[in-house]
């Protein structure tokens, strides 16, 4: 077994060669957007992205094998080369047993080989985010027809363009010194080649990265090959900045036996599933504010604490962190659909000061509107370490100082809300809560729901095979109920024709439509019992009206908890659309 280290030049010329073949045991390529861009910004950050493991291909270990999914030029339409697959062994070529998901990611974006996107570097986020430690500063397009090295106004370089330096320096001066997206370079060039030289050490970081290759003697027995593949794919596991951490401290203090303690102590903090990372950033965050610094916890930062500090203040923490997360439950999150971590963090760090801040009626009325603001909002900053500390800053001065706090705008009108389908959207979940907290008793049975709630379609899933029915709207969050998971099962797949007008006329002959009116108006059904077009109206013909007046009916719930943050955006231009720092000052 030997180590090899390439360079990015080095290793994409052998990608190139087909140096690099995948065994057909292995899964296809299945790394998201997010994933392959969140692997390239840790290289330009000089992070460690792990071992590649290798086999030289022999005649020994006769494995069939296909080449990677990434094509230099890609037309989309190449197909796999099945001579690669019974090739004869080249002392040059290699299985690759484990790293096939980050070395096609990095094929696609430095070789400008993805079949459908073209990849770019957005260096107006580069010199305004890059420092906050997240990967929104690498953009994907559609490609098409012509792909451009360049794109809006020179803001975007292709990703392979990096790789050119002496094409890149010039490409970098001149949107920095001409664009004129940078009003505080005006009149002074100095400042605009410095930020352009604090990017081309970014462009240079990756193309000085080396790339560690452990390879696996060429004479290695299949059997040998085969517990080692299945021992990496066994126990590999993402190495996140918790698992450093527990390294970093290990034995004094044992982190993960901390952690484990705290979910003990606080059962809300394993109900939410809730990383050990989270109450390392209350940690940080509470140790730089009594340092009178700036409290944005960075990975140095989590590493960097005492140890005296972290035994003295874990569990404090963790509380602090529990008390935010039932706060949050208690405004109807759950597990499935919690609200970004940095805004429960910046709440708990706020209460690692005031333990008792929750109890005070003001502060907690402000707190619901800016919760719910937060996680509605039309453009919602991406939660930053600096937007975390910034957010506890203003929480701990509303508190401290009674100092008003912003509040993001809000809005969208019956089409956007019923457009809302994807539960990873935070306006999905805050919707949901929204729903949840609504909803005091089950829709069939009348009982009080409890914590344990689904959320059902209210016409099936099964509808959007029929002609006529649009699956994303049968996915919509204005089609879903909130209901207990016995009525989940015993509704199933039944249309609403039948279990609603059945639920009616076992009220009607038990004499308490009022009641059943009640149950509907919590759960956002937008139609009177005693309604003799009840029927017509929630017929599969109608379903279309029947979203828009349910989105109608919790847009006014949403207007009632965010009041004046309400903004009609009419008349806002695309360029407008793109702006992320849309706040509104209340009163």
């Amino acid at each position: 077994m030997q180590t090899i280290p390439f360079d990015i030049f080095q290793l994409l010329k052998k990608v190139k060669s087909n140096h690099f073949v995948i065994p057909q045991f292995q899964r296809d390529f299945t790394w998201k957007d997010g994933q392959s861009k969140l692997l390239i910004d840790s290289i330009a950050r000089g992070y460690p992205i792990g071992s590649l493991l290798l086999l030289g291909k022999n005649y020994e270990v006769p494995l069939k094998c296909r080449p990677l999914d990434a094509k230099y030029p890609p037309t989309g339409e190449e197909e796999i080369d099945e001579t690669i697959q019974d090739a004869e062994p080249n002392p040059d070529t290699y299985y690759i047993l484990d790293g096939q998901q980050r070395l096609t990611s990095i094929a696609r974006m430095f070789l400008d080989a993805h079949p459908t996107k073209n990849y770019y570097f957005d260096l107006y986020r580069m010199h305004h985010e890059f420092d906050s430690e997240n990967a929104n500063w690498i953009k994907s397009r559609t490609r098409g027809k012509k792909n451009p090295e360049r794109k809006e106004n020179n803001r975007l370089l292709r990703t392979d363009i990096a790789l050119d330096q002496e094409k890149s320096d010039v490409y970098l001066s001149e949107y920095m010194e001409d664009s004129g997206d940078f009003p505080e370079f005006l009149g002074n060039r100095t400042l605009a080649r410095q930020a352009a030289a604090k990017i081309k050490g970014i462009f240079e970081n990756i193309r000085k990265y080396l790339f560690t290759f452990i390879v696996l003697d060429s004479d290695a027995p299949l059997e040998s090959v085969c517990r080692v593949f299945e021992t990496i794919n066994s126990t590999g596991t993402r190495l996140t900045t918790f698992d450093l951490a527990v390294a970093r401290y290990y034995p004094d203090p044992d982190l993960k036996e901390l952690y484990e303690e705290s979910r003990d102590k606080f059962p809300v903090l394993a109900e939410f599933d809730i990383d050990g990372e989270r109450i390392l950033e209350v940690l940080s965050m509470y140790s730089l504010t009594t340092l009178n610094k700036f409290p944005e916890a960075t990975r140095k930062e989590k590493l960097s604490l005492t140890t005296l500090f972290i035994n003295q203040n874990w569990t404090l923490a963790a509380e602090a962190l529990a008390k935010a997360y039932n706060w949050v439950k208690h405004q109807g999150a759950n597990n499935k659909t919690q609200p970004p971590h940095g805004i429960v963090v910046s709440i708990a760090t706020t209460l690692f000061f005031y333990p008792k801040a929750l109890e005070r009626p003001d502060f907690t009325t402000v707190l619901k509107k800016w919760y719910f603001c937060s996680i509605l909002a039309k453009n919602p900053l991406p939660q930053t370490n600096y937007k975390v500390c910034d957010d506890f800053k203003k929480l701990k001065d509303c508190f401290e100082n009674q100092k008003t706090l912003l509040f993001p705008y809000v809005y969208f009108n019956s089409e956007q809300l019923i457009d809302i389908k994807h539960i990873s959207d935070t306006r999905y979940g805050a919707i949901q809560s929204l729903m949840r907290t609504t909803a005091s008793c089950d829709l069939l049975t009348g009982i009080p729901l409890q914590d344990q709630t689904e959320d059902h379609h209210i016409f099936p899933y099964s509808l959007w095979k029929l002609s006529g029915f649009n699956r994303n709207k049968i996915n919509s969050v204005v089609n879903r109920i909130i209901v207990s998971k016995e009525t989940n099962r015993n509704i199933s797949n039944t249309n609403p024709i039948k279990y609603l007008v059945e639920l009616i006329e076992k009220h009607k002959k038990e004499g308490n439509t009022g009641d059943l009116n009640r149950r509907f108006d919590n759960l956002f059904i937008p139609y009177d019992a005693n309604d003799l077009s009840f029927c017509e109206k929630i017929s599969n013909e109608k379903f279309n009206n029947f979203l828009n007046d349910r989105a109608l009916m919790i847009i006014e719930r949403i207007k009632e908890v965010v009041g004046d943050s309400w903004k009609d955006y009419q008349g806002v231009t695309l360029e407008d659309e793109d702006l992320e720092e849309d706040e509104y000052v209340t009163v």
